[in-house]
Formats: structure tokens, sequence, C-alpha cells
């Protein structure tokens, strides 16, 4: 596939249907709490096994909060995406993957249906327990900027927030570098996610915590 044709294709999150056919899914409250942080994260998880996990302040106020992050991937998935605008366009764009023993996380934004390009937006600090093995990869990040874009506020008392998810087998052309090229995805959806679920106490203690080193 020529560079136009690939430009042309890539991530079209709520546009063309590439690969799989868009997934739906009810709004998500499934918790999981890591033993290692005691973060308990709202979780959902992806018809292609991708479990994208967020937690945010309980004293949060509509689009004005960091988000602590997890997601897990089995290591056949390449990379893996969220939307936190539930489209490709005009919303942050988190793509991450498996990096050596470690995942990276990129800030990408797709100002139309074309490759989505560095976003300064938003930004991410990749913390400890940020894994990859050869069963699957785990990023940890803490994420800010992604809460509010442009006139959009995320509304932390929301029960049905419209997140969308891409993911690829291929892996991106130099997982060490988070402006790496990627390929087109296999799979791509919708959820509508009770993002109130996601809500902790003492999230600052939290994060501090999740910084913390691992032995």
């Amino acid at each position: 596939m020529g560079l136009l044709q690939l430009t042309a294709a890539l991530l079209a999150l709520g546009n063309t249907v590439v690969g799989s056919p868009v997934q739906e899914a009810r709004s998500v409250a499934a918790k999981v709490c890591d033993a290692a942080t005691t973060v308990c994260y709202s979780e959902y998880t992806s018809p292609g096994g991708v479990s994208y996990r967020i937690a945010i302040p309980d004293t949060a106020t509509a689009g004005n909060f960091d988000v602590l992050l997890q997601i897990v991937a089995p290591k056949a998935v390449g990379w893996a995406g969220i939307a936190w605008g539930g489209v490709m366009v005009n919303n942050p764009l988190t793509v991450a993957w498996a990096n050596g023993a470690s995942a990276m996380v990129s800030s990408r934004l797709a100002a139309s249906r074309t490759y989505p390009t560095a976003y300064t937006g938003a930004t991410y600090t990749i913390l400890p327990g940020s894994t990859a093995n050869t069963t699957h990869w785990v990023l940890n990040a803490l994420a800010k900027g992604v809460s509010s874009w442009g006139t959009t506020k995320l509304d932390p008392a929301s029960t049905a927030v419209s997140f969308a998810y891409a993911q690829s087998a291929s892996a991106p052309t130099d997982p060490a570098n988070n402006s790496s090229r990627f390929g087109i995805h296999n799979s791509r959806g919708k959820w509508s996610h009770d993002l109130s679920s996601a809500k902790v106490a003492d999230f600052a203690t939290l994060v501090t915590k999740a910084s913390a080193p691992r032995s």
C-alpha cells in the first residue's frame, strides 16, 4: 500500500470501516484493582482482549482532571489506542505499544481522516509497572490534557462518556521512538464508559505511590 493510500485509510475511528466491524458496548463500570499500587481502575476490555483502565480524582470537575491510565494488551497486539472523544478526528489520541521489556506511549491527534500526528496538548508520564513479556504488555501512565480540548470538557460525573479504541497486530516501525509511524488498525470500536465509576479517593497519594520504583 502506498503512502497516500495508507494515509487515507489509517485509523478511521468512527468513519470508514477497515478490518473488523465496529464493536459497540454499553456503559462500563467494571472495577480492577492493581495490587502493587492499590489503584482501583474502571475497566473496559475490547473484543480483541485489550483492557483500557481509567482512574480519576473523586474531586474532579468537568474538563479539569488528570487520568491514571493502564492499558493491558496481549503480546500479539502491536499497538492499541484510545480516542478520548469517541471518534478519531479532533480529539486526543493515546497510542501505546510494547518497547522491549517496557512500554511506550504516544500523544497524537488527527485534524481530519489522515494519519495522526504529534499532539502537544496532552502529556504523559510512563510509570513503573510498564512491562512487556512473553504473554502481554502493560502501560501505566499519568495522562494530563485528555479531559479537555477545544470546547470539549469530559464530565467526571457522567455515566455515559463516549470513548473509542483501535488496535493492530503490527508493531510500530521504531518502538523506542514515541514519534514512530504505525500502520492501520485491525479492529476498532466504541464504548460508553461510566466515568463516575472511575473516581478514586486520595488521587494525589495514589499517583505518588504509582510513581515509586518497584522492586
